[in-house]
């Protein structure tokens, strides 16, 4: 696989992250903080950048900062990019236009809601993650109108004083419903928990592989199938929700499958594990291609969050670490022509 570009942004000397990415047409959106006012002054921020070569176009940064601030997820609607944080207050939903013009924000503080994973289908925005409760956390997911951010839709699952949370959701275009990634944890033990839910937020099923840990990243695939991963397994799911492969590398923590002819892909799928982006064999999840993205002594560490394919590039958002300095790398690969319609 070729790196074609690495955006690597001038470093505050403390902590930056980038947590997700996503494309509209020819730009690509990153999301995470920076702490260029100072240690443990944490604030907003966005990017965004040409998808040919990595060059910057705009950035926005909040004009506050806290003890903890950071955006983790966004996805496209439009031509518009919906991104979603956190800080120590309160969670927040924002919209942009193409060149990050901010169109609107709204703050919540109630829940206390950590938005994970963020995707657009049947004309709404799905937003998943965990909420604070004073039994713990749990799996939350919201449905918001695009316009205005109102909440128009709510979905826990009843666990009881159980935890659970969410770090992946997808809309599946064949299945038409939304698929959940995360965990719950019952008798002291985490395991992988997906969720099928219909766009209005009505249970359909619940798959609890045998799995411990929990789905950090999820995807659909065009046939029905969803592809998730979790660090210590790669499992496909059948449209049933049936566990049709399960491996055990690469230790993957983002993946994505196309849900349309995406020609950077074929019938393959993409995953992402620390330095390293793969493509795997979407039938048998088997490494067809690879590529380092760090340099030198850092090390490309993987946060949650989503990846984005456009019709030549996979792209990926990760955090260089070197030392007591952490820094943003947006990353574009091209897969080589050999691997990509295997199958």
């Amino acid at each position: 696989m070729e790196v074609v570009w690495v955006h690597a942004p001038i470093q505050s000397g403390y902590r930056d992250a980038a947590f997700s990415v996503c494309v509209s047409g020819d730009v690509v959106y990153a999301v995470g903080f920076d702490e260029l006012l100072g240690y443990g002054k944490q604030r907003y921020r966005v990017e965004s950048l040409t998808s040919r070569d990595g060059l910057p176009i705009a950035r926005w940064t909040d004009e506050d900062v806290h003890p903890l601030a950071t955006l983790l997820s966004c996805t496209t609607y439009g031509d518009r990019v919906y991104v979603f944080g956190l800080t120590n207050r309160f969670w927040s939903a924002l919209i942009f236009d193409r060149y990050l013009k901010l169109a609107r924000r709204v703050d919540s503080e109630n829940p206390r809601f950590t938005p994970f994973s963020a995707v657009a289908g049947e004309g709404y925005i799905y937003v998943a993650g965990a909420e604070l409760t004073p039994a713990g956390t749990a799996l939350r997911v919201l449905k918001l109108a695009p316009d205005d951010l109102a909440v128009v839709g709510s979905y826990t699952p009843n666990l009881g004083s159980a935890n659970s949370g969410a770090y992946a959701v997808d809309y599946s275009r064949t299945l038409k419903q939304v698929v959940v990634g995360g965990f719950d944890r019952i008798d002291g033990i985490s395991k992988w928990r997906v969720e099928y839910l219909t766009p209005d937020l009505e249970l359909v099923k619940v798959v609890r592989p045998d799995i411990k840990g929990s789905v950090t990243g999820l995807s659909a695939g065009a046939d029905g199938s969803v592809y998730a991963v979790g660090k210590t397994r790669v499992v496909k799911l059948s449209r049933d929700g049936e566990v049709v492969r399960s491996v055990s590398s690469p230790p993957a923590v983002k993946v994505y499958a196309a849900q349309e002819h995406a020609p950077s892909l074929g019938a393959n799928v993409a995953a992402a594990a620390t330095d390293e982006v793969y493509v795997l064999d979407g039938g048998s999840l088997s490494v067809v291609d690879g590529a380092r993205i760090s340099r030198g002594p850092q090390v490309a560490s993987m946060m949650v969050g989503s990846m984005a394919v456009n019709s030549e590039k996979i792209y990926v958002a990760a955090t260089a670490v070197a030392g007591p300095t952490w820094g943003w790398i947006v990353a574009a690969l091209r897969p080589r022509r050999r691997g990509i319609f295997r199958r």
